[in-house]
């Protein structure tokens, strides 16, 4: 089963940003005023590259530390780059281009995910290569 973190938009009432758990990962729930079509689209990738990274603790390991997470947004990034993840053993930091999420959800996401690092185990990396098809 491959690991899926998806992000939705919803519209409506604004709400909170949450976080639904699922077997095959998680899905991030947030209002549409709050992140842009795109910001979803690219959030839910690297989410998806962060929780291949950090597994659950095994259910009779003991909680780890509280990791801080945060979210930085920045007007001006290098050409195409649109978030990057700074992510360490003792921290993880997302920096955002300005436009894709705003700063209240980000700030809430980011402290859900501190709120359950201690139930996270990051592993080594590891980096896989994909077969690619031909254009026939």
């Amino acid at each position: 089963m491959r690991l899926v973190i998806e992000v939705e938009r919803h519209k409506g009432e604004w709400f909170s940003p949450y976080i639904i758990d699922h077997p095959w990962g998680c899905t991030y729930h947030l209002h549409e005023d709050d992140i842009t079509e795109d910001g979803a689209a690219w959030l839910a990738e690297v989410l998806t590259q962060q929780a291949l990274r950090w597994k659950p603790r095994k259910l009779d390991a003991p909680r780890g530390p509280r990791i801080p997470v945060w979210m930085e947004l920045e007007p001006e990034m290098e050409r195409g780059c649109v978030i990057v993840v700074d992510d360490q053993p003792t921290y993880i930091r997302y920096v955002v281009r300005t436009g894709l999420i705003k700063r209240r959800a980000a700030d809430t996401i980011t402290r859900q995910l501190s709120d359950r690092s201690p139930d996270w185990e990051r592993q080594p990396a590891q980096y896989v290569a994909h077969e690619q098809q031909a254009n026939v």
